[in-house]
């Protein structure tokens, strides 16, 4: 090549759009069609019609084109795979087809067929656990359910609908076969209304599609072949089938737009698919070689589309059909059930096809769909069977999900009314094969008792076996069903094609199938069993000859006895049948596993097996040849059992059931002696030990039997027989009833054989609860609880029970009960040895005669109706405790719980309590029902029989054992044979043997008839004489010859007993009864002596017989005396009754309780004449014995000792300290906001802001602008300020004031001024002494000017002393001089001090000061008390705990490392602690030291009652006074320096908390000296205040608001109260600490009194030519912190209106000297003057928010026009105040008045705790968080009525003198000083500016997020949201209630942000309250800390549905939410044991 050359040009690749055009060149199209593109190829194609199959073929690429691409791509891009090549192919392709098919632009094609007709079917599509609505009133199939759109178009009000989380699925509104037309939407009416495609369009559309989908079934065959020609792909038979898929993806695209479009395209192109040739059987097989998944759910979602269609939905039925065996048969090939996971069509369609009624009867008889399942079944089976025919369990595992998928298919077809009616009727082959599939499961996975080493390797399949049975005996019920129903040809022919599947339910798996959630339970307990389907449990109508037996009934028992002859005859545990069964019977048994196959091999030729003729002499079934002479029949007392095994069956099948023209005729040589074990006249003797041989819980071929022969009897007998009456002898029945229904069977031999499996089962289980079987780990236990729970039991346990009780009627008494003896191995126990044989023996003893009392007397299925049943099932549940509702229903069984009088049988028997505070709705056993309790229900566990003996004694008063006793009761004729079970002879041997081991044994060994035998004993016994005496009452002697008895006659029978001497039954009935009498001795089990009860059977042997009186007139005389002076001659009350002893001590008792109940209503009473008054006086007398009350109340108190809760030594002289709780709170946040609505979430993730934060961000209320400060005018500052006070201040003062202002500011240089020698410094003046005299000042000025103010002094300066500004800077010196002695920081190198002064510095103002991340610090107290040296030890314990990782109380509650733990009493959280004051401490007197007991708040006596002005002017001089007090010389020359008061108590703990809460990490300020203790803790108490009104206002049971006062007042008599009493007492102790506490409250007063008397300000910049001001040289000393004296004397400098009026007035009461504070006319001067506040305050909102005109107010001149004026001339600046809650319905004076309130409740609060004396905690022991009653005065006050807000507001006026609104307005002063108010306020505006706002706020109840009541709209809109940090829609949604934010309840790292706790530290101070959507419960946050909290929603009968199991509808309950609200409000959540008992940190706990 040469050098120069040019590059060769690069070539391009080809577009899409080229290579179309270019094949189409070469198919002949011409070039100027191809010019326009897509108009010109139509254009050809209308003149060129015949070519339009060679355009469709030429329009798609080829596969060398494709291949051509994907080579292309991966040349320019290697890691390429070219997938997107060919799909831009196809996609251009498609586009170009679309044009062809519309003729046109598809869009604009498509859009016009959308607005074509209306749509019939909605078929929306869902997706994993979205929402979908099951309605069982407009159902067809309860596999049906519908979006939540078409839910809510529809009309479903009082409908039973319920929501559903769905797993796939389509919805089915409009699905005529799914659904009832009157439930469809709005939107779709049904498929009929879906219009035909136009006409021309479907000419235009048609060739086109049809050439395109051949094209595409090419391609799919061409795919599939090359992966059955290439299993394991090469790289190019991948590449393609990658072009197969993108093919196949880009038609289904296409297709499912069309489908979403249009429904006449959806319509048209399902016909054009099945109608396209080997198209949809390619389809169905597609998942086997497509390799994109995605695509394959596309292609399935595609399908489910058009199944919509009826005649697609058959046709694709049939193919799916011959697909589905293929996939089983690869399953069972691969012996794993991951073939199912890999071709997942079988799972998404099968419940599509097989529950459509008018769809699947059809295929079972076109397409003999039955056999192909059984086919399928068999397969499986026959894969996983032993030789002997048995399922290998552990090798069946690994098919477990295919067989389950394969028996649930099977259920849902015979689901359908006709299917099985047609099975039972017409296919007795397939009945036949079903029986033989039955074998294979039929006593599988046994067990064997592990005698040796414990069993370490558990089956890890145990539990597959119940599922499976479940499943199966769901099965069985609807075969009975359908055997009993009536059908006939006609019939059954329409039956097939015309049904509708019946109203029914199954369980959850058939319910949520067809949305997805096919149930495939992976545990046993799991499995909820439901009602059958009608068909299968109502009684169907008799045929016209009355026979209430169908034939087909006698077809299918005889199937099902042939069946287990068949498998006794394999089975090896069923004895030595070989003798009996003749050769060809054996080897036609031995081969059954093989004749299996030989009919599943006849199934799969389609043979039919039988045939049909018709005759008219009926059908014989088959007799034995043998033991066919005899009959054999027992009479019962109540009507005849006869079994006649003789009688020629096809003459008794004619008498029967009448002739069938259409009968069956079989082949009798084959089936004669079918029948050949069961048909034997000998009872067998079978040997078998269950503790030594295998042993299987699983015998459904017995199950089936024990089905049909209860339903039969109750056909014949029950309720419904003859009308609904239950009767003793029937037209259509005689007495033979099991002789016409068990055929060819002999009593003993069906007794001897079908008894045996069901009785091993039940001595397994007594086994198992013995003992026996604990090295068998837990394989055994559990099988035995399976066994017994509910679900499992209706199928297992008493249909066993009710098949040991058809043999027990049948069989002979004595063999039976032997053979019970034999099964027990407790033959021995008969020989009368008194050794015990083994340790298990009493246990196995009791369960065996637990037994045979059920036997005789359980009447589930032989003699109670349904409504008894019903009654008797809840009288057990609720026996053992209250339930909800649901909890009952589960309990039940699911034939019951489904019965319509459920709710009318429920209120019956139990009454309903409504939901409490967390309690749910709960039903109560009615008294009179506790008399119906069974102790011998089959279901009892020990535990649960415990409980219910125990309630039964606490209900009743009476022992259970005495009242309860077994009785025999009405049972239906052909059982009454039962009766001589209990009366054998037998049996009175079991019972002789078990009363002569309590005799005679020796209680120093243990005892073969210990109590619980005992009691079992007696109780048969007492059975057993019952059945006596009613056959004596009823005088039929039918049953028992001659009127013998063997129990009653052979009781006086005696038996030589060596050294016993002879011994009869009676006769050792005496002996245990004098035992018992003369040991007095009580049995364990029961309160009642059991000599009374022994002495009550005897009576009833003497009654019964003769011989036994006579017999006991020798033995007991005095019990046949006492029964010779009964009145009647058969008192049958004798053994319910109690023995005199019981009844004096039952007495005993009452009067015990009776006195303790006086005792506490006294206490009560009395602690109560002591307490607070409930409510605020209305009258002076009530107001005036305040005070004395207190006095009685501190009387008590003192008399009770506070001891340590750890030490507990009442004799400790150390002081104690209270547990404290100290948390961050938002409530004032949340209050003056308002709460959240449901409707409006807050996702941008914008927390709320808290005041603290508000004032933070905008540094003070009126921030500054950032002003220079430069270094020479600082310098001339500081000199004027330290010249000024030099002149005043002493030596040593100014000497400190120069060191400290050296070190603060190095680089400046000023000079220390002479000092005056004139100031005397007097030392020996005490802080305390201080503060006394400034008290006095005040005092003396105020007495002497009569507490009038100086209206003429309203505009001058406060100023004292004639100093002026020299006041100001001797006390600020003083301060600065006092912090010199402090710690103070080293100072900063000149360098950087320069660097400051230079800078610009902001000058801000702050509001007050607090923490930065909340409103304040929240101060609670449980009231307990320990030593602080006890509790430091604690601590340190604990912390070494926590550190070693040691396990120690409360450690999943409390984090060491923040200093909480647990009170050591009552478990609550705590953080700090409070110290006790001496009794001297924090009281002071009043001003006027004549004060009487009515200087409590409320008029004097000696006022006249009526207020005509405020105090306004009397707080006006109060402060002028005090500031002058505070600024006079003599007060400063009496302050000493750096001195330090009194220190009463430690404060260490709490400060330090605080401190950290307040400044976080910044030890500077605390380390300071400027933080005083008494500040930051007055600040708690100030906002623990505030908080407790608020929370107060929230009622605890109602949302409504509660303004009573009561309800305020009640929680100072709580701990909380104590603790702020006790808080408030150490800040006025704590005020006189040190001289920088008392200087920052002497310039506090100063700074209010000039801001609120002249309305001026006195922190501004000073001018340093005119003076310094020396609050600027301590800001500028400190310009990287705020702190707190600086922040609060700019809070006392600001505008009061700036600030709340409660708020003032505390810091006011704070500065005043500590006396004042106790002063009637003193504090409601200063409530009044900020009561004017309030109003100024609450008439700006008012008239902003309103923004109505001065003439709409009305008001004349006022306070109200001048304020109105005032803010029209000001601008803006009244945008500052803001209320979220101003009643519409109010005038202006209710307005304001209601704005009012709050500062009115708290200002009464406050004066209630100043005058509070208490000095413990309690008054009673109650904690009143975890109470959820209120009184009746509470609940009267709650209520939205504004008229009760008016009345507390009245109230509260009178009390704290306000005089009326009016007044107050009007009033001149008031006026004049407010004006200067709001130009001090617009001064500092107009300078500053402001941000923010200041809430005024009526006493609106806190509330939590305001939610639906109904929580599925919240679902709704909630359940789908996206993640806002992800983007990703959330797993568990969490609901914030504080601020409806959405969060997570998930952490994900992506979605930090949203977590809860994240969130819960932004939004609510660490605490949050969240709804999971899921869960439906709440989730309550507190830092780490997380617990669970019961959800606010109910359903209609006051239960919670966690996670939506039920789905019912749900209903905000009231009382929840305002309970949860008000402990939310009220800071509980952490002082709460209910939630402190569920928390943990950590991991969250739900999930």
């Amino acid at each position: 090549m040469e050098v120069d050359s040019s590059p060769a040009p690069e070539t391009m690749m080809a577009t899409p759009q080229e290579f179309i055009l270019q094949r189409l060149e070469n198919l002949g199209v011409p070039a100027e069609n191809l010019e326009h593109r897509q108009p010109g190829l139509i254009v050809y194609v209308k003149n060129n019609k015949s070519q339009i199959e060679e355009l469709v073929s030429a329009l798609l690429p080829t596969n060398e084109e494709a291949m051509d691409s994907i080579v292309d791509m991966q040349t320019d891009s290697p890691k390429s795979t070219g997938s997107s090549a060919i799909k831009d192919l196809f996609h251009e392709s498609m586009t170009w087809l679309q044009w062809l098919m519309f003729e046109g632009e598809p869009r604009r094609a498509l859009d016009h067929l959308a607005n074509i007709g209306q749509r019939g079917v909605c078929g929306a599509i869902w997706g994993n656990n979205d929402i979908a609505y099951r309605c069982r009133t407009c159902e067809h199939d309860p596999t049906c359910a519908i979006c939540v759109p078409c839910f809510h178009n529809g009309n479903h009000k009082d409908h039973d609908y319920s929501v559903m989380y769905t797993g796939g699925g389509c919805c089915d509104c409009g699905d005529v076969t799914a659904w009832k037309r009157e439930g469809f939407c709005s939107k779709h009416k049904g498929a009929e209304q879906i219009q035909p495609l136009p006409e021309e369009c479907a000419n235009s559309l048609g060739p086109v599609l049809d050439s395109l989908l051949s094209c595409w079934r090419k391609g799919l065959l061409f795919a599939e072949s090359i992966s059955e020609q290439s299993p394991r792909l090469n790289s190019q038979a991948t590449e393609y089938k990658g072009i197969t898929d993108a093919l196949t993806s880009a038609v289904v695209e296409m297709l499912l737009g069309f489908c979403k479009d249009s429904e006449s395209l959806l319509s048209f192109i399902s016909r054009r698919v099945f109608s396209s040739e080997g198209l949809l059987d390619v389809l169905v097989r597609a998942e086997r070689f497509l390799i994109s998944g995605y695509i394959v759910r596309k292609l399935h979602e595609l399908l489910l589309k058009m199944l919509g269609e009826p005649q697609f939905k058959y046709e694709f039925a049939k193919v799916f059909l011959s697909y589905y065996s293929t996939v089983v048969n690869d399953a069972v090939k691969e012996i794993n059930d991951s073939v199912f996971q890999k071709y997942p069509l079988l799972s998404t369609f099968s419940v599509q096809i097989f529950t459509v009624p008018t769809l699947t009867p059809r295929l079972v008889k076109e397409m003999n769909l039955l056999a192909m399942l059984l086919d399928c079944l068999g397969d499986i089976l026959i894969s996983c069977a032993e030789e002997n025919g048995r399922l290998k369990v552990n090798k069946w595992g690994n098919l477990y999900e295919t067989t389950l998928r394969v028996v649930e298919d099977i259920r849902f077809v015979m689901s359908h009314s006709a299917v099985p009616r047609y099975v039972a009727h017409d296919r007795r082959d397939i009945l036949r094969t079903w029986m033989k599939l039955l074998t294979f499961v039929q006593g599988m996975n046994p067990q064997k008792r592990e005698t040796g080493i414990h069993v370490e390797d558990e089956s890890e399949n145990m539990h597959l076996p119940f599922v499976m049975g479940h499943t199966i005996a769901n099965i069985h019920s609807l075969l009975v069903g359908g055997a009993f129903s009536i059908s006939s040809n006609e019939d059954a022919d329409d039956a097939l094609f015309n049904t509708h599947i019946q109203d029914f339910e199954y369980q959850d798996s058939q319910r949520l199938a067809k949305v997805g959630r096919l149930s495939q339970e992976s545990s046993v307990s799991s499995v909820a069993g439901k009602s059958p389907p009608e068909h299968a449990s109502r009684t169907p109508e008799s045929k016209s000859d009355g026979s209430p037996v169908p034939l087909s009934v006698l077809w299918l028992t005889f199937e099902c006895l042939k069946a287990i002859e068949n498998w006794l005859g394999v089975d090896n545990t069923s004895g030595p049948l070989l003798h009996i069964l003749s050769p060809k019977t054996i080897t036609s048994s031995g081969n059954n596993f093989f004749a299996l196959k030989r009919t599943l091999s006849k199934f799969r030729r389609g043979r039919q097996i039988i045939r049909s003729h018709s005759l008219s002499d009926g059908i014989g079934l088959p007799s034995s040849t043998e033991g066919c002479n005899k009959r054999y029949s027992y009479l019962s007392p109540t009507g005849g059992v006869a079994l006649n095994s003789g009688q020629d069956l096809a003459q008794e099948t004619a008498s029967f059931g009448g002739s069938d023209n259409n009968m069956l005729q079989i082949d009798y040589a084959l089936e004669l002696e079918a029948l050949r074990v069961l048909s034997l006249s000998d009872w067998p003797d079978i040997a078998y030990k269950v503790s030594l041989q295998d042993i299987s819980v699983h015998i459904p071929l017995h199950r089936l039997l024990s089905m049909v022969l209860q339903r039969a009897l109750r056909q014949c007998y029950g309720e419904s027989a003859l009308g609904g009456s239950c009767s003793n002898s029937s037209s259509a029945v005689d007495h033979d009833f099991f002789g016409h229904i068990l055929g060819s069977c002999h009593p003993l031999g069906f007794s001897a054989f079908i008894m045996e499996h069901a009785l091993r089962i039940k001595v397994f289980c007594a086994q198992v609860h013995a003992g026996m079987w604990r090295r068998n780990v837990d394989a055994a236990i559990l099988s035995c609880e399976w066994y017994r729970s509910v679900r499992w039991s209706e199928q297992g346990l008493e249909l066993d029970l009710f098949l040991l009780q058809c043999c027990a009627a049948l069989g002979p008494a004595d063999q039976y009960v032997t053979r019970i003896l034999e099964r027990f191995e407790l033959s021995d126990y008969l020989s009368l040895d008194l050794e015990r044989s083994n340790e298990y023996e009493p246990t196995i003893v009791q369960e065996m005669l637990t037994l045979i009392i059920q036997i005789v007397k359980e009447r589930r299925f032989s003699g109670l109706s349904s409504s008894e049943c019903l009654e008797r099932e809840l009288v057990y549940k609720l026996s053992t405790g209250d339930a909800t509702r649901s909890q009952l229903v589960k309990s039940l069984p699911r034939d019951l719980s489904k019965m319509d009088r459920l709710q009318e049988v429920l209120d019956r028997v139990a009454v309903y309590s409504n939901p409490s505070g967390i309690n749910q709705g709960m039903y109560k056993l009615r008294t009179p029902y506790w008399k119906e309790l069974d102790l011998y229900h089959p279901r009892w566990n020990s535990k649960e029989l415990q409980v219910a003996e125990e309630r039964y004694m606490q209900f009743c008063n009476v022992s259970v054992f005495t009242s309860q006793l077994p009785k025999w009761t009405k049972i239906y004729p052909p059982l009454g044979g039962i009766a001589k079970i209990a009366t054998c002879k037998t049996v009175l041997q079991i019972v002789r043997a078990i009363v002569f081991y309590a005799v005679f044994s020796d209680k120093s060994n243990a005892s073969r008839a210990p109590d619980g035998v005992l009691l079992t004993a007696l109780h048969l016994l007492s059975l057993a004489l019952d059945i006596c005496y009613m056959h004596r009452g009823s005088g039929d002697h039918s049953c028992f010859g001659d009127d013998v008895i063997p129990i009653v006659a052979l009781a006086s029978e005696e038996l030589s007993l060596s050294k016993y001497g002879d011994q009869s039954l009676l006769s050792l009935l005496v002996l245990l009864m004098r035992k018992y009498r003369k040991e007095n001795d009580f049995v364990e089990a029961g309160i009642f002596k059991l000599s009374s009860m022994i002495g009550s059977l005897l009576k009833k042997f003497a009654e019964l017989q003769s011989g036994c009186k006579m017999k006991l007139q020798d033995l007991a005389p005095e019990v046949v005396n006492q029964l010779s002076q009964s009145v009647s001659t058969g008192d049958t009350k004798n053994l319910e009754s109690v023995s005199d002893s019981d009844k004096r001590k039952a007495k005993a008792r009452e009067r015990q309780a009776a006195i303790m109940e006086k005792m506490r209503a006294q206490q009560s009473k009395f602690l109560k004449s002591i307490d607070f008054s409930a409510e605020a006086a209305s009258d002076d007398s009530k107001l005036c014995k305040e005070r004395s009350d207190s006095d009685v109340r501190r009387n008590y108190e003192v008399a009770t000792q506070v001891i340590c809760s750890l030490c507990h030594d009442p004799n400790s002289k150390s002081p104690l300290s209270y547990l404290i709780l100290l948390e961050k709170s938002r409530l004032l946040t949340f209050t003056n906001r308002g709460p959240p609505s449901w409707k409006r979430t807050q996702n941008s993730g914008k927390e709320p802001e808290s005041s603290a934060q508000r004032m933070t961000s905008r540094r003070g209320i009126l921030s500054s602008s950032q002003e220079v400060i430069s270094s020479p005018w600082l310098t001339q500052l500081i000199q004027n300020a330290i010249n000024e006070f030099a002149l005043e201040g002493q030596p040593k003062d100014v000497g400190a004031f120069f060191e400290y202002i050296r070190a603060r500011f190095p680089a400046l240089k000023i000079q220390l001024p002479c000092t005056s020698s004139n100031v005397n410094e007097e030392t020996d003046f005490s802080l305390e002494m201080l503060e006394e005299q400034i008290y006095l000042l005040i005092r003396e000025r105020m007495d002497v000017n009569s507490w009038h103010w100086d209206l003429s002094r309203n505009g001058k300066k406060i100023s004292a002393g004639g100093g002026g500004g020299n006041v100001e800077s001797l006390l600020l010196g003083k301060y600065i001089s006092s912090l010199a002695g402090e710690n103070l920081d080293s100072p900063a190198s000149e360098s950087a001090h320069k660097t400051q002064l230079e800078s610009r510095m902001p000058l801000t103002a702050y509001e007050g000061f607090g923490p930065s991340d909340c409103d304040r610090i929240y101060l609670s107290s449980c009231g307990h008390a320990v030593h602080q040296g006890c509790l430091d030890r604690y601590l340190s314990s604990l912390k070494e705990r926590y550190t070693r990782r040691i396990v120690f109380e409360g450690g999943h509650i409390v984090d060491p490392d923040q200093g909480e733990f647990l009170c050591p009493v009552c478990r609550g959280l705590a953080n700090s602690v409070l110290p006790t004051l001496p009794v001297d401490s924090g009281r002071f007197t009043s001003l006027h030291s004549s004060s009487s007991p009515s200087d409590s708040v409320g008029p004097s006596s000696s006022s006249s009652g009526v207020v005509d002005a405020l105090h306004f002017q009397k707080a006006l001089f109060l402060l002028q006074s005090a500031a002058d007090v505070s600024g006079s010389r003599e007060i400063f020359q009496r302050l000493p320096l750096r001195q330090f008061g009194r220190m009463r108590v430690n404060l260490e703990s709490s400060y330090r908390v605080l401190c950290g809460m307040y400044f976080p990490d910044n030890d500077k300020i605390s380390e300071s000296g400027r933080l005083s203790h008494s500040l930051i803790l007055y600040d708690t108490l100030k906002y623990s205040l505030i908080s407790t009104e608020i929370a107060t206002r929230s009622g605890k049971t109602s949302l409504a608001p509660n303004y009573s006062l009561g309800a305020l007042y009640k929680e100072l008599q709580s701990s909380n109260g104590f603790i702020f009493a006790l808080l408030l007492s150490i800040v006025q102790s704590t005020r006189t600490n040190n001289s920088l506490t008392v200087l920052l409250r002497l310039r506090g007063i100063q700074l209010f009194a000039e801001s609120i008397c002249t309305g001026t300000s006195a922190n501004e910049i000073s001018d340093p030519s005119v003076g310094g001001n020396m609050q600027d040289i301590l800001e500028c000393a400190e310009t990287e912190d705020q702190y707190p004296d600086i922040q609060f004397w700019r809070w006392s400098a600001d505008p009061v209106l700036a600030h709340d009026a409660f708020s003032s007035l505390m810091w006011i009461i704070y500065c005043l000297p500590c006396p004042v504070l106790s002063c009637e006319d003193a504090f409601l001067s200063l409530v009044h003057l900020f009561y004017a506040v309030a109003v100024t305050q609450a008439i700006i909102t008012y008239c902003r928010k309103r923004q109505c005109s001065l003439l709409e107010l009305g008001c004349d001149d006022s306070l109200v026009t001048d304020i109105y004026k005032v803010i029209e001339e000001q601008g803006v600046a009244h945008q500052y105040f803001e209320s979220n809650f101003i009643e519409t319905s109010y005038d202006i004076n209710d307005a304001i008045r209601s704005l009012t309130f709050p500062y009115l409740r708290r200002c009464a609060l406050l004066w209630k705790l100043i005058h509070s004396s208490r000095v413990v905690p309690f008054n009673d022991g109650t904690n009143i968080l975890d109470g959820s009653a209120c009184s009746t005065n509470e609940l009267m006050e709650c209520g939205e009525n504004n008229a009760a807000e008016l009345i507390q507001i009245e109230k509260l006026e009178k009390i704290l003198k306000i005089p009326s609104l009016d007044n107050v307005l009007n009033d001149v002063t008031i006026r004049l000083v407010v004006e200067k108010w709001f130009n001090h306020f617009y001064k500092h505006f107009e300078t500053r500016g402001l941000k923010g706002a200041l809430y005024s706020t009526p006493a609106a109840p806190f509330k939590l997020m305001l939610l639906p009541h109904l929580y599925q709209d919240l679902l709704q809109r909630y359940i789908k949201q996206n993640c806002p940090d992800c983007g990703a829609v959330q797993k568990d949604p969490a609901l914030c209630l504080l601020c409806g934010k959405l969060c997570s309840a998930s952490w994900k790292t992506c979605c930090r942000e949203s977590g809860c706790q994240t969130h819960a530290m932004a939004c609510g101070a660490v605490t949050g309250v969240f709804l999971l959507i899921r869960k439906t419960t709440v989730l309550l946050q507190r830092s780490a800390r997380q617990a669970p909290w019961p959800s606010p929603y109910l359903d209609v009968f006051g239960e919670e549905d966690i996670d939506m199991h039920r789905g019912k509808p749900l209903y905000l309950n009231e009382e929840r939410y305002a309970a949860l609200t008000h402990m939310v409000a009220s800071h509980g959540l952490d002082r709460s044991s209910k939630v402190l008992r569920q928390t943990t940190i950590g991991a969250f706990f739900m999930l």
